[in-house]
């Protein structure tokens, strides 16, 4: 190394590179996928509070409920450019993928999706349009063969109120790609309403307009209203779970502290509505006596707690608005919510037989902004730095006599004399292009003779040579060069891991 002082930035440079390399590539493995694992790997079906009860024999059932992923399209931002659009939609798809496949590893039984599948979904469109729209759906949210899934409109799915923005065939859509508008299943003998929010919303209007009292009104044939004291009637004495995209109205407007800002409350507007009024909460209520409501819409979490009378008793009913499964819906955790049950017991009226917890995904937001932004311009400096050091320490040239390969005129007679000079026998002449060879070994008592020395100072040689040209190099060539050469590896395991999520 003493026969060579550049060859010493070559390796500390060489070193600065792929020190960056590995430190990159460690980072997009955990924060592109890791995070994901590790922000649900806390988060478990809540079955040991039923199993604490002692009526409870059987495994509990076990429901995953997703709210809003409002997947978007080249309308969800018309103030940006179709570049920052389409990166857009990009980012969150890939989001989205990866925050579907980790809740899938919870393994549920059923899964609910409570309404805005789409964000542009009640748009007015061509039905090819619709039609690709809903297989990027699709596509993003892949589910396992037999995996029972429900779903209920919401405001971007149908539309909420007239508007010439809104397709006039957005309920036929919805109803031939995702199912019924209103409808109810079974589960663990929990009897799920799943209601047309958004139409019931619209038809109460209707009501108030009449003046008449629910007990007055004729229902819309097949609307939500009669759809509602139909399962009231028919239900076999379950406990009902009432699933509503638009909140209930409310009193108290406390959330809770897992609400990331603000609170619900009352407001409309063109396309969307805030909570369902007071009657219409009432109503649902007093008609369904559900043991728990799930909404969605808000977008962030909120336990609300309302009181309804039933048999003779004022009750209290919780009411879960989900958080929404998007990075894009204005909060910095997307979540999802866990729901287990178990079979009810006749003749048990204080027996707990649901349960549920919320699960947070990472912030997505923050891990560009604190993780790979303030990451890069780390890197940058250093590698610029490194770079600095290495042009820093250039050899100064040598001057034209010296280093020019073509003699001056004034030296052709000194040039004539010393060529016209016979060369010595024991030297052969190399051929064209090659280097004067160092040997390495020698024959001594008949056996051949390593010279260790000799590979080492060939090796420091070929060392020196490869700094030299390294060396030889300009600041921000050098610079654009390593930046190069550290991007690929982290680039190459983040588009591996998207064609990983994408294909599984």
């Amino acid at each position: 190394m003493l026969l060579c002082n550049n060859s010493t930035f070559y390796v500390m440079n060489h070193r600065v590179v792929n020190g960056l390399r590995i430190v990159w590539v460690i980072v997009t493995l955990w924060y592109e996928l890791g995070v994901f694992f590790k922000s649900v790997s806390s988060c478990n079906w809540p079955d040991a509070v039923l199993r604490s009860s002692p009526h409870v024999t059987n495994t509990p059932s076990h429901v995953l409920l997703i709210a809003d992923p409002q997947i978007l399209d080249h309308r969800s931002y018309p103030e940006r450019g179709p570049f920052l659009t389409y990166l857009s939609r990009l980012v969150v798809d890939l989001n989205l993928r990866k925050a579907w496949w980790v809740a899938l590893r919870k393994q549920p039984d059923v899964v609910i999706f409570l309404g805005d599948m789409m964000d542009g979904g009640r748009i007015d469109m061509t039905d090819d349009e619709y039609e690709d729209y809903y297989q990027r759906f699709n596509h993003i949210f892949r589910l396992p063969s037999g995996l029972p899934t429900y779903f209920i409109p919401g405001n971007h799915d149908i539309g909420l109120r007239a508007s010439s923005l809104f397709s006039p065939h957005a309920r036929s859509r919805y109803q031939s790609h995702f199912g019924y508008l209103n409808s109810w299943i079974l589960v663990a003998n929990h009897t799920f309403v799943l209601l047309d929010a958004p139409t019931f919303v619209e038809e109460d209007e209707q009501r108030v307009k009449s003046g008449h009292a629910y007990q007055d009104w004729t229902p819309r044939h097949g609307g939500p209203i009669e759809f509602v004291t139909t399962v009231a009637r028919e239900n076999q004495n379950y406990p009902i779970v009432l699933m509503s995209h638009i909140p209930l109205a409310r009193t108290s407007f406390d959330c809770g502290p897992l609400r990331e800002k603000g609170t619900i409350r009352p407001g409309a507007a063109l396309g969307y509505q805030n909570t369902l009024g007071k009657e219409a909460t009432a109503f649902l209520l007093e008609t369904l006596h559900p043991s728990v409501v799930f909404s969605g819409d808000d977008h962030d979490y909120c336990e609300n707690y309302h009181t309804s009378g039933w048999r003779g008793a004022t009750t209290r009913v919780r009411e879960i608005s989900v958080k929404s499964f998007s990075m894009a819906m204005g909060i910095k955790k997307p979540g999802f919510q866990l729901l287990s049950l178990v079979s009810p017991i006749h003749g048990e009226d204080d027996q707990k037989t649901l349960a549920d917890v919320p699960c947070f995904l990472p912030d997505q937001m923050s891990i560009y902004l604190s993780t790979y932004i303030p990451l890069l311009l780390v890197s940058l400096f250093i590698v610029l730095g490194s770079n600095a050091l290495r042009v820093h320490t250039l050899p100064p040239k040598r001057s034209r006599r010296l280093s020019s390969p073509h003699p001056r005129r004034g030296d052709d007679a000194s040039e004539d004399r010393m060529t016209s000079l016979p060369q010595p026998v024991s030297v052969r002449t190399p051929k064209s292009g090659s280097r004067p060879q160092i040997p390495s070994s020698f024959v001594l008592f008949g056996r051949r003779r390593h010279i260790m020395c000799f590979d080492l100072l060939r090796h420091c040689l070929t060392l020196c040579r490869t700094s030299r040209r390294l060396n030889s190099e300009g600041l921000w060539f050098g610079f654009l060069r390593d930046s190069r050469d550290i991007a690929v590896f982290p680039l190459t395991v983040f588009v591996a891991i998207s064609f990983w999520i994408t294909i599984t």
